[in-house]
């Protein structure tokens, strides 16, 4: 057997490309639909605290809830951190490494979750601001600027 076909049957993974969409003008229109899906369920989350008297905790898994919502039909990492390091293009920012998002996510969620009893909302906001790295908020947009996910 020659040695390239045995090497064609060996087992072994490849990732996938985690981009779906590649045409600019369709990517911006998914951007457009997925995010007036994730604004609507934003509202829906909010209905259902309030209408039933529920204290909200911000919480990993409901980041990760609207980032699949941002990036459904878009990108295969649709609702899970990014797997790999990254750059912005253009910008001295350095994200943090892969491996780091997940714990400083979770810092993020501790520190919103134990003020936000005694904070406004502009300070939680601005708190998260420079966190672009990390979400500060589920993103709208597939843009660069929101690094934690691909």
């Amino acid at each position: 057997m020659a040695e390239s076909d045995a090497q064609d049957r060996i087992r072994h993974s490849k990732a996938f490309n985690a981009e779906l969409i590649t045409d600019p003008d369709e990517l911006a229109a998914a951007e457009g639909r997925n995010g007036l899906r994730q604004i609507d369920h934003v509202v829906e989350m909010v209905e259902h605290f309030t209408q039933n008297g529920l204290a909200f905790k911000l919480r990993v898994s409901t980041l990760l809830h609207l980032h699949r919502y941002a990036l459904e039909g878009i990108s295969s990492y649709a609702g899970i951190f990014r797997p790999a390091g990254i750059e912005i293009a253009g910008s001295r920012h350095q994200p943090v490494d892969a491996f780091r998002v997940p714990e400083m996510i979770e810092e993020m969620c501790d520190y919103v979750n134990d003020q936000w009893a005694t904070s406004t909302a502009l300070h939680l906001a601005a708190w998260t601001k420079p966190l672009r790295g990390i979400p500060a908020a589920p993103p709208l947009t597939t843009s660069p600027e929101l690094a934690p996910f691909p």
